[in-house]
């Protein structure tokens, strides 16, 4: 099952929908020049990741590949409750989230692909419609370039680049799907300064999120949090989704048939990194996703060829 190729439109779309919840979470902090060279990056190495087409075999780099996948998927699930601010219990919307993505994971990477490229369309308009009502309270004089807001939060433009763990159909490049993550994490940037200045968005987690509870349509406040909320779940449920599948995958490379116990076994085990998640260094995260998920597949690519 997590042998079966999957369609690279799919695929994409699935990452897509994937990296549009950490990118609302976390972009609307960062300058938006800084999540320009972020996008700029990031959209390069996984590029040049995915016309490598290296798929390493070697089991001790499937372990550790396996072991960073757990961790990343503990981080997501710790995050994925931040949009429900009133919530009486925290772990419930992580906790539900790690189990429905587990349940969409074990039978490979071909659910998790329709079921995400279904949510990426439905996400995309809701975000553009979203964007289209922050229009009229940005202030144009805000957008220069600043410095405050923090900068490596950029980095997760390297998401996509998890969709190279798992087999897929060679035909088109997903440039323009880096190009449209690239552009759509300034965006992000750009509407959450330019409506909350940029000293304020540099200091508020969740930036974004504070910008939609503010949006206001003909001069009357709308409340449009439930929206963002529900939005940002989704995106947290593909993102689960594609990390444990990843995950799968690389269970069933050490070993036939350990493909869907080792989605289960992940999914618990981000459940018990979950307490600690939001305390990952972003350095960290950032240096384990280009070494695994770019420079290894690259150099597998180049040692095919080779070959």
């Amino acid at each position: 099952m997590f042998n079966r190729e999957i369609e690279g439109h799919s695929l994409w779309a699935w990452t897509a929908a994937a990296v549009s919840a950490p990118m609302l979470q976390f972009l609307g902090s960062v300058p938006w020049h800084w999540s320009l060279l972020g996008g700029l990056g990031a959209g390069a190495l996984w590029l040049l990741a995915e016309r490598a087409g290296g798929v390493c075999r070697w089991k001790p780099a499937a372990a550790v590949q396996l072991l960073f996948l757990i961790v990343c998927a503990g981080a997501a699930a710790a995050w994925s409750g931040a949009c429900w601010i009133g919530a009486e219990r925290p772990w419930t919307v992580p906790g539900v989230l790690l189990v429905l993505a587990a349940c969409a994971s074990e039978t490979g990477p071909q659910a998790g692909a329709r079921c995400g490229a279904v949510v990426f369309w439905f996400l995309a308009g809701m975000l553009l419609l979203l964007c289209a009502f922050a229009l009229p309270d940005v202030k144009w004089a805000w957008l220069a370039p600043a410095e405050e807001g923090p900068r490596l939060p950029a980095a997760l433009l390297l998401v996509p680049a998890v969709g190279g763990l798992l087999p897929r159909k060679r035909g088109s490049s997903p440039w323009p799907w880096a190009l449209g993550l690239g552009l759509g994490g300034v965006a992000v940037s750009l509407l959450t300064v330019g409506a909350l200045s940029p000293a304020v968005a540099g200091r508020t987690q969740g930036a974004f999120f504070e910008m939609a509870r503010g949006i206001s349509i003909l001069g009357v406040a709308e409340r449009f949090e439930a929206v963002v909320a529900a939005a940002m779940t989704l995106g947290w449920f593909c993102l689960l989704s594609l990390l444990l599948t990843a995950a799968g995958k690389m269970a069933e490379t050490l070993h036939t048939g350990w493909g869907r116990p080792g989605v289960w076994l992940s999914a618990l085990g981000a459940a018990a990194l979950m307490p600690w998640g939001r305390e990952a260094p972003p350095w960290l995260l950032a240096a384990g996703a280009i070494l695994l998920w770019c420079l290894l597949p690259i150099a597998c690519g180049k040692q095919k060829k080779e070959a």
